[in-house]
């Protein structure tokens, strides 16, 4: 489905770890991937990267200036991985890196996931 007659739907994210989760309005562009505006009080002073693509369970991959920069983003990096499958599946077979790598050629700027606990 196309974008731009694609419903929005609310969504659940993490803003940030052990935070409460905050609901905003997304797409799902890709199976398992959302893009969605972060909300103005959870943005830092300045940041223009308002967009996000974040995974279904609610932890952003990316940040981007413009909507159509997420969802090419969500394009870029659908082959990489089932990204239906749980983040913690994902983070165990995955590597960080090529993500990375499909992102390179966007203008957003990938968000790492926090180092896993020890």
């Amino acid at each position: 489905m196309d974008s731009t007659t694609q419903e929005a739907v609310t969504h659940e994210i993490i803003a940030r770890q052990h935070a409460t989760p905050v609901l905003v309005q997304a797409i799902e562009p890709q199976p398992g991937l959302f893009v969605y505006q972060q909300p103005t009080e959870l943005l830092k002073a300045g940041d223009r990267r308002v967009w996000r693509l974040g995974h279904h369970s609610g932890y952003q991959i990316a940040k981007f200036e413009n909507r159509g920069d997420a969802e090419d983003a969500a394009r870029s990096i659908k082959h990489i991985t089932d990204w239906t499958r749980p983040a913690d599946d994902i983070r165990a077979d995955t590597d960080g890196e090529d993500i990375r790598e499909a992102l390179l050629g966007s203008p957003g700027v990938f968000l790492s996931s926090p180092p896993a606990a020890n």
